[in-house]
């Protein structure tokens, strides 16, 4: 270990997504190469103490290990692959009855009583919303069960699926019913699910829309939007707590989608978080924003040139 005040080099953070195709092999790629050039893992908050000035020691070749959605593959995968290659890291978990549906929760427990995976913050939905009123698709009687939740859409038959932008940075658009109804009724009146069989059904969707003159609908009032902001932010942070007991305190979040401003920083001073993370690339220096931690998005085994490159200043 040498003193942090001696350290000129960046600390990065590596961000993984276990749930992605090939994610075991190149992640054991990486944390046998890894621990071949003697890198050695650091916590949250030593980083955050690091970045803000914090006289602590860190080890001559520090990295911090991220894993964003909390899919299963995070206690299946990454879990014991962690605790062989003898590292630790931080997986930011939605807590949304989708998410916790598809990956449960009882694992929480056990991975941060083994010290070698914290569960932190990433929104209680991690949603997309309809940003405003242009319609580019409708919805066609199937969702994969891993899209993100978009709020807001009506989940039948030919129900309009207007913009989509990042729900926690942009007003939400909120569809007028009646327009929604008409389409699904057209749909239905044309057969139901047959009706998307027809080469050009999108077309004549567009034309039906095209056709209404009533309202689409309005957007949500500034005060709307602080409120459900709010509550993203302030549902999962006790949830993730009682789940995981024993005195658990969340204190970090990951921007879903890496989408952040600064209205949102304050948003998450206020309902308690001390850092957040974005997915800019780059390394964190002394100095840097608490609320704009960069890290390094890898979603193959040469993403960004290969560990070897990202890391090439400590070799």
């Amino acid at each position: 270990m040498i003193s942090s005040l001696s350290l000129e080099k960046p600390i990065y953070v590596l961000l993984y997504h276990p749930w992605m195709d090939g994610f075991k092999e190149y992640f054991t790629a990486h944390l046998s190469w890894l621990r071949e050039n003697r890198f050695e893992s650091i916590g949250l908050e030593e980083l955050l103490e690091y970045v803000g000035g914090g006289k602590i020691s860190v080890p001559e070749r520090p990295i911090a290990i991220t894993l964003d959605d909390g899919t299963i593959e995070n206690f299946t995968m990454a879990y014991p692959l962690l605790q062989e290659y003898g590292y630790t890291g931080t997986v930011f978990a939605p807590t949304a009855d989708k998410y916790i549906e598809m990956s449960g929760m009882d694992w929480w427990r056990e991975v941060e009583d083994q010290g070698v995976l914290k569960i932190e913050g990433h929104s209680h939905t991690h949603a997309l919303a309809f940003v405003n009123d242009r319609v580019h698709n409708f919805f066609i009687g199937e969702k994969k069960e891993r899209e993100p939740i978009i709020k807001g859409l009506h989940p039948r038959p030919g129900a309009p699926i207007f913009e989509l932008g990042y729900e926690l940075v942009l007003k939400r658009f909120l569809p007028n019913t009646r327009l929604t109804d008409m389409c699904v009724d057209h749909v239905g009146k044309q057969g139901g699910m047959t009706f998307f069989e027809k080469e050009d059904w999108k077309e004549e969707m567009l034309r039906l829309i095209s056709n209404y003159k009533g309202d689409r609908g309005r957007y949500e009032t500034e005060e709307e939007k602080g409120e459900r902001i709010r509550e993203e932010l302030e549902r999962s942070k006790p949830f993730i707590e009682n789940v995981i007991g024993r005195g658990k305190k969340v204190r970090f979040f990951a921007y879903p989608f890496g989408a952040h401003d600064s209205h949102l920083v304050e948003y998450l001073k206020h309902a308690g978080y001390i850092g957040a993370f974005t997915t800019d690339p780059g390394g964190n220096v002394r100095g840097d924003n608490p609320y704009l931690l960069k890290r390094m998005m890898i979603l193959n085994q040469d993403s960004l040139g290969g560990l070897e490159s990202i890391l090439a200043e400590y070799l």
